[in-house]
């Protein structure tokens, strides 16, 4: 067991590490110029450590997290400042969500590139355009593991990828699938060379989506919550597909559209 006696420890709101922390939850301007994030959770810092993610520093509060149950969570997480013990109502104000557990930290973020990704012949990709709310981006991501995606292109970004709200609501899959941020004409180029078939939520001349055939190298592109798909996807080669509606109400929520399509996805290559 580590020895705790020689930890730092914070008790008051007014210290600056605190007063850091809460700036990289609260304002994405702090969070791209230093390049690092805020995460909460024992899972999600597990899973970030084995995604291979650089963890700068861990606050742990002992009234949230018994001392002998923390010992054998950190045994293979090493943070590059080591960890800072703080009192409860510290670590209530570092976090948004309190059901964490008694652990936060600070992150570096990676840059993955996406001519870089080599995709499996048979992958499946997820590709979000001008997603807007970060629930809904953390959902889909959520879904993205479930769903055994093999990756997500953030296209034309409207939403910080690292805003805690995404993070929190992806329950760690921000982590396990990778992520690229980049223009359509990026996602579009790389989605060609690698001769994927490529299908979108979209309503005019459109098939239902059970009677279209995904057991090839497989990209679905979704749109904004707000205008759906832009011109730039509409004007391409592309299959468009639908879910229908059975009631009064004309649409899914995006995440929710994405949750049905994928995996419809895998109940056709597991067939």
């Amino acid at each position: 067991m580590k020895q705790y006696d020689a930890m730092k420890h914070i008790s008051s709101i007014q210290n600056n590490e605190v007063k850091k922390l809460l700036s990289l939850q609260l304002k994405a301007k702090v969070r791209k110029e230093t390049k690092l994030f805020v995460v909460e959770g024992r899972r999600e810092l597990m899973r970030a450590n084995q995604a291979g993610y650089v963890l700068e520093h861990v606050y742990w509060c002992p009234e949230l997290f018994e001392a002998d149950a923390f010992a054998q969570w950190q045994e293979n997480i090493n943070p590059n400042q080591g960890y800072t013990s703080v009192d409860l109502q510290v670590y209530k104000k570092m976090v948004f969500r309190e059901s964490t557990e008694g652990v936060v930290g600070i992150l570096r973020q990676k840059d993955a590139i996406l001519e870089h990704y080599k995709p499996k012949q048979d992958a499946l990709i997820l590709v979000l355009e001008s997603i807007e709310k970060p629930g809904n981006l953390g959902a889909m991501l959520r879904t993205a593991d479930a769903a055994a995606v093999d990756a997500v292109l953030i296209t034309e970004q409207h939403t910080d990828v690292h805003n805690p709200n995404v993070i929190r609501s992806s329950l760690g899959g921000f982590f396990t699938t990778p992520v690229f941020i980049c223009d359509n004409e990026e996602a579009n180029t790389f989605l060609k060379n690698h001769h994927f078939s490529v299908f979108a939520a979209i309503l005019q001349q459109s098939i239902p989506y059970t009677k279209a055939t995904f057991t090839q190298a497989t990209a679905l592109v979704l749109g904004s919550e707000a205008n759906g798909l832009s011109s730039f996807w509409r004007q391409k080669h592309i299959t468009s597909i639908k879910i229908p509606m059975l009631g009064q109400v004309d649409s899914l929520n995006v995440s929710v559209a994405a949750a049905v399509i994928l995996y419809e996805i895998q109940r056709q290559r597991n067939a």
